[in-house]
């Protein structure tokens, strides 16, 4: 290694005493994590990831995403996020009339009616 830039080339790659850091960074990291993960630990993040897959799964298989993604995406939504509307009793009673309301509630309701009844299960 030259004193005046602290570099050193081995097989004709450069490196500098910042990269040897980086390298014994990741080494540190790596022995932190060795001594982290136990079988309790992998059992448990296993857990957890088959229930987010399934999950994830379920609502793949279905048109909720696609929904989701369009609505998201509308651009109402996005002039109500910069402007939020005051919304009271009234103006909720009025928008009962309009058809896209009807269906998100009935959608919504649904859901609700859903996550009740699968907490029989729990």
């Amino acid at each position: 290694m030259t004193a005046e830039n602290n570099t050193d080339k081995i097989a004709g790659i450069e490196i500098t005493s910042t990269d040897v850091e980086a390298i014994l960074d990741l080494v540190r990291t790596a022995g932190i994590m060795q001594n982290y993960i136990n079988d309790e630990t992998a059992h448990g993040i296993a857990r957890m990831m088959s229930t987010v897959l399934k999950i994830t799964n379920t609502i793949m298989s279905t048109d909720l995403v696609d929904v989701m993604e369009r609505g998201l995406q509308d651009p109402a939504l996005d002039k109500a996020l910069l402007q939020p509307p005051k919304v009271g009793i009234g103006s909720l009673l009025k928008q009962t009339q309009d058809e896209d309301f009807q269906k998100g509630m009935g959608i919504m309701i649904e859901l609700i009616k859903a996550l009740g009844r699968a907490t029989k299960d729990v």
